[in-house]
């Protein structure tokens, strides 16, 4: 490890007083001081996929970018940051564990990230190496070389994945509850496999990493059945992904992972009889707080949140436990696991260490006791079909409840106790003509297009609660309108669609929205109604989840039926075209999807007055197919159609036109036209750092390829110049 308290010069530390200044002020409006400019809240799981997040902090403009590269090497997920505010209100937000790496040497600096609980360890690159005074179990090291921190934040990092990265849930706990729920669905509910999605969506979250998009290949190709163990243990995928699955609950991450997860459960329910018992070991280091936990719950159950990969050697298990250069403040944990014959858990052959012992993931285990010492010992035993029952018992409780809705239920946040307070009662309402809402200048309120708006509902009358439901979601409280419209008795049509449309599209929440189109579809074809705007919502739902087969055959079924209606705007046949469009594209058929494409635009140019609007969106989407085709002439030529149509319809500062200049500076970029990809670069970037926070993935992004389209300019520029 770095030295950590070495001499430094006079002029040195005088010439660091600005730069402590800056992260002093900093820490003062962190700790409540308003600035008059409010930070917006981050939720930095969104579009995440990994459990750990590298954050890379520079207080100066001038970011370190050849550190990227390698940072990503290590750990995909690498956040920067230039300002200390955005930075600390990330971390505090994060549910993720944080390696923090820093070019400022500043004790100040190091103690307040050193308190954030989601910050695992620190890292400072810093040549001057400024002495840092006060225990900091956490920092491993300040580094003068970018090549001795990375050597380091590599072998630690590697330690955290090994000792650190599995969670415990106990029997009280609602967590617990909601893994043996998900188990038990997991073994009895039969699903399409989600395979291909897995693949599209790890293919665009590391598509700057060449080595890794070549083991997605590889498993692309050749993954069976019988080998989903290795591969579950296949790091940095698909185990990053099915472990941040697991941790953070996330549906739609759980849905795209649920066939490698379920292969998984019956190679274990086929594997699970063993010749004998059996002892297995795992070495970890666990806070105080959590140790002292197991004491209080021995004879209860436990379930972890991964595999829990266990060794035969003792010896192995304790080496990692009692590893002194890992966070000192931590307590060393043998944990012994008795294993009977029946236990589901196998043995992996490792050609560099000892073989390994994975469990089924979630399984449930029952503390035996708990001794402390400088090497403390938990004793576990499988614990067989407790947790199973536990599920069970709970679902038996709850007959008229689906597993998915207890499983919701049990992670929602505690609300408040009277959420109707926070507006006044109106009068008692006239039940066939209720008033208008007060802000409406309109007699008759209706839905507006960007929440719900269906022909075909068995009860044409808009009820009191509907109104109400519709005004939540019209103030961006998603949860109390999907409250209120449950509660409207009897459910139809509309109700089920509009929950769906609304968990789908504010909230994606495609499982919730899956099953609420689903019913209404059930009530649709009991009745003999028109069936073709729901099975158009399903298509969406379906490919939002990557199930682009099942998109496609619900589009197709929907324009059958819309084609042979004579009142079907074309509105809705250039949808469903649009539907078919993205699952041939998502199928990577590139040339059904553009047909089907061309198809909706040309009807959308047809309607009077044309809507611009989803004339520049299908353009756009054209452009995206045309280049992931290969043909980037065309894409070019698309998307820039599409840019004037957007500039005349959406603010000028608009999220869709930024994301439409960054592709359109990816595409000119590719194409070797680097002046004009380096001006959509540009003006992507400004709006997206007027409307986002510095560290967000869009920001960042564009960032990144902004600098490596002005990087590729200046060594052209330098080449033309050396060869005249």
């Amino acid at each position: 490890m770095a030295t950590l308290h070495s001499p430094r010069a006079k002029d040195a530390n005088k010439n660091r007083s600005a730069r402590r200044s800056l992260v002093s002020d900093a820490f003062l409006l962190s700790t409540g001081e308003s600035t008059g400019h409010k930070i917006s809240p981050i939720n930095i799981t969104d579009e995440i996929y990994e459990s750990v997040i590298f954050i890379w902090f520079d207080p100066h403009e001038n970011l370190n970018t050849h550190l990227m590269g390698p940072l990503r090497a290590i750990n995909f997920n690498v956040q920067t940051f230039t300002d200390p505010l955005t930075c600390f209100d990330t971390i505090k937000s994060s549910q993720q564990k944080i390696f923090f790496i820093s070019s400022l040497c500043n004790n100040e600096l190091i103690a307040t990230v050193h308190d954030f609980n989601a910050v695992e360890a620190i890292f400072i690159l810093d040549p001057n190496n400024e002495n840092i005074k006060g225990d900091f179990p956490k920092l491993f090291g300040i580094f003068n070389q970018q090549e001795e921190l990375l050597r380091m934040l590599k072998e630690v990092f590697n330690t955290f994945e090994e000792i650190q990265l599995e969670e415990f849930a106990f029997e009280q706990d609602k967590v617990f509850l909601w893994s043996q729920l998900w188990k038990e669905d997991l073994i009895n509910r039969k699903g399409s496999s989600n395979r291909n999605g897995l693949i599209e969506i790890a293919r665009r979250y590391y598509r700057d990493n060449t080595r890794i998009i070549e083991i997605i290949e590889e498993f692309e190709k050749s993954y069976r059945h019988a080998d989903v163990i290795s591969w579950c243990f296949r790091s940095p995928f698909p185990t990053r992904f099915l472990l941040h699955a697991l941790r953070s609950h996330n549906k739609a991450q759980l849905s795209v992972c649920r066939f490698l997860f379920a292969d998984a459960s019956r190679f274990f329910q086929q594997h699970s009889k063993h010749k004998s018992s059996d002892q297995v070991y795992r070495g970890m280091k666990l806070s105080s707080e959590l140790l002292d936990k197991f004491e209080t719950h021995v004879g209860q159950l436990i379930c972890t949140s991964g595999f829990f990969p266990c060794t035969k050697s003792r010896t192995n298990a304790l080496t990692l436990a009692s590893l002194p250069t890992y966070r000192p403040d931590l307590l060393s944990v043998l944990f012994k696991i008795d294993c009977d014959a029946s236990s589901l858990f196998t043995e992996l052959s490792n050609k560099h260490s000892t073989s390994l012992i994975a469990f089924d993931a979630c399984m449930a285990f029952r503390i035996v006791y708990v001794n402390r010492g400088q090497m403390s010992t938990v004793k576990l035993k499988t614990a067989g079909d407790a947790g199973k029952k536990i599920a069970l018992e709970y679902l038996e409780k709850h007959p008229s409840e689906t597993i998915q809705s207890l499983r919701d239920e049990l992670l929602k946040p505690p609300k408040p106790p009277t959420p109707p307070p926070r507006t006044p009662t109106p009068p008692p309402p006239k039940q066939l003509t209720p008033p208008p809402p007060p802000r409406t200048p309109t007699p008759s309120p209706k839905p507006k297009s960007a929440l719900v708006h269906i022909k075909n509902s068995i009860d044409p009358v808009i009820s009191v609660e509907e109104i109400k439901a519709q005004k939540y979601a019209e103030q961006g409280d998603i949860d109390m309108a999907l409250i209120t419209y449950q509660r409207i008795q009897p459910v139809t049509v509309r109700i089920l669609n509009a929950m769906g449309q609304l968990s789908a599209d504010r909230k994606g929440d495609y499982d919730y929205a899956l099953q609420c189109h689903q019913q209404a579809l059930k009530l649709q074809e009991a009745s003999g109604e028109n069936i073709s705007d729901t099975l158009t919502y399903l298509g969406n739902v379906y490919q939002s989840r990557g199930e682009f087969d099942l998109a496609l055959d619900h589009h197709t079924r929907a324009l059958a039926l819309h084609q042979v209606n004579p009142t079907t705007e074309s509105v809705a046949i250039a949808s469903n075209l649009i539907g078919i469009a993205k699952a041939h594209w998502g199928r990577h058929e590139y040339s059904e999807a553009i047909a089907n494409g061309e198809r909706a635009l040309a009807l959308q140019e047809t309607l009077i007055p044309p809507n611009e609007t989803s004339i520049a969106t299908t353009l756009a989407l054209l452009g995206n197919i045309y280049q992931d085709s290969g043909d980037s002439t065309h894409a070019i030529d698309l998307c820039t159609k599409a840019l004037p149509l957007f500039e005349r319809t959406v603010p000028n500062d608009s999220l869709i036109l930024a994301e439409l200049l960054y592709k359109l500076g990816i595409m000119q970029s590719s194409s070797g036209a680097l002046d004009d990809a380096q001006r959509s670069l540009e003006q992507s970037y400004k709006i997206y750092r007027k409307l986002l926070p510095r560290g967000h993935q869009d920001r960042m992004s564009t960032e990144n390829e902004l600098r490596r389209v002005i990087q590729l300019r200046q060594k052209n520029k330098q080449k033309s110049q050396t060869n005249s």
